[in-house]
C-alpha cells in the first residue's frame, strides 16, 4: 500500500460493541500509526451497522430518519468512505441465531447470514465507488471466540442455538467465504486472536465465568443472568485483539 508523505493512513472501523468500546482500534492505531474511526454501536447486528439502526427491522431495508432509524447509528455515508484507506468490517458477534444460508442469498428476501454479508458488502462497495475512493482495502474480520454472557448461554466452542449446529468456529467460515466471493481479505480472528476458552480468565470482562451478583430471586432483564461477562474483553484482550489485527494489516498491506 502507497503511503501519502503528508498524512498517516486513515481507517474506518466496523462493528458493533467490540468495536463501540474503541479499545482495540487504540492498540491497532498505536501498533500502526494508523489514524481510526470508529462507525459501531453494542448491541446490533451487521444490516444496522451499515443502513442504519432499525433498519434491519424496516421493510426493504428503507432509511427514514425521522422513523425508520432513531439517529443513535446513522447509515454509512459516502462522506464516512471518501477519505478512508482501510475499512475494518467486524461484525457477527450479535448474528449468533441467524440461520446461515445459501452463498447467494440477499437479504431480506432471505433473512440469513450469508444474504446479510453479501448485502452489506456489496452496500460499502458502493459507497466507495461513489466516493471514488476504490483502491481502499475493505478488510472481514470473524469474532473472536468468546465465552458465555447473561445473553447467551453458549460459548464460541458450542452449538448455538442448541442443536442447530452453528458455532462461531462455523460462523468463521462464513464469513471467510463471503470474503472470498468478493475477493477480499479476511482476518480469523476466532483462531488467530490468541483468545479463547484457555485464557478468558486473563483476557475477558470478567475472570469468573459465573456471575458474583447473582441473585436467583431478582428478575434480570437478560434470559441467563446466572453468567459474567466473558464474551467481551478487558483492556488486555482488546489490546490482544487490536494487535492482531494490526499485524495482520501490516503484513499485507505496509509493504
Amino acid at each position: 500500500m502507497e503511503k501519502e508523505k503528508d498524512r498517516a493512513l486513515c481507517v474506518l472501523a466496523i462493528g458493533d460493541s467490540i468495536s463501540s468500546d474503541g479499545r482495540w482500534q487504540k492498540e491497532f492505531s498505536r501498533v500502526t500509526g494508523f489514524e481510526v474511526a470508529t462507525h459501531a454501536r453494542g448491541g446490533i447486528g451487521i444490516i444496522d451497522m451499515v443502513f442504519g439502526l432499525g433498519a434491519a427491522e424496516a421493510d426493504g431495508m428503507k432509511y427514514d430518519p425521522t422513523t425508520g432509524v432513531n439517529g443513535e447509528l446513522p447509515p454509512l455515508t459516502v462522506s464516512d468512505v471518501a477519505e478512508c484507506d482501510v475499512i475494518i468490517f467486524l461484525g457477527g458477534y450479535n448474528e449468533r441465531h441467524m440461520e446461515y444460508g445459501g452463498e447467494d442469498d440477499v437479504y431480506p428476501a432471505q433473512n440469513t447470514l450469508n444474504g446479510k454479508l453479501n448485502v452489506v458488502i456489496r452496500r460499502i462497495l458502493e459507497l466507495l465507488d461513489k466516493a471514488g475512493n476504490s483502491e481502499c482495502r475493505l478488510i472481514l474480520v470473524s469474532p473472536h471466540c468468546v465465552g458465555r454472557y447473561d445473553w447467551v448461554d453458549a460459548d464460541g466452542t458450542e452449538e448455538f442455538p442448541a442443536g442447530s449446529g452453528r458455532t462461531l468456529e462455523t460462523m468463521s467460515e462464513v464469513i471467510a467465504g463471503a470474503a472470498k466471493r468478493f475477493s477480499l481479505p479476511f482476518f480469523d480472528a476466532y483462531h488467530k486472536s490468541g483468545i479463547g476458552r484457555e485464557n478468558w480468565n486473563i483476557y475477558a470482562a470478567s475472570a469468573s465465568p459465573l456471575s458474583q451478583d447473582y441473585d436467583p430471586e431478582k428478575e434480570y432483564s437478560a434470559p441467563y443472568p446466572q453468567y459474567a461477562d466473558q464474551a467481551h474483553l478487558n483492556g488486555a484482550g482488546y489490546a490482544k485483539l487490536g494487535g492482531e489485527i494490526a499485524r495482520f494489516v501490516l503484513d499485507k498491506y505496509d509493504k
